[in-house]
């Protein structure tokens, strides 16, 4: 889940300034990107059965590489 809360302030008739607050992943909850996926190895004449099949492996997420809880804070001036 993603919040923003935006504050506008009227500067004069046709100026204003937005003021933003932004929470990516506010529960910071983790997705999964890999999980494992080998059910059975095979070594010579042995078949074991895979540990931790569906497990995650990786969490990584695009453009930074993660995808863990984020914030930031902006300004916006119309005219």
């Amino acid at each position: 889940m993603d919040a923003r809360l935006t504050k506008l302030f009227s500067i004069r008739e046709s100026m204003n300034l937005g003021l933003s607050f932004e929470v990516f992943n506010v529960f910071n909850t983790i997705s999964n990107t890999s999980v494992v996926s080998n059910t059975y190895f095979a070594s010579g004449n042995v078949i074991k059965a895979g540990i931790g099949v569906g497990n995650g492996t990786a969490s990584s997420g695009f453009p930074d590489g993660t995808n863990a809880r984020r914030a930031q804070v902006s300004a916006r001036f119309t005219f």
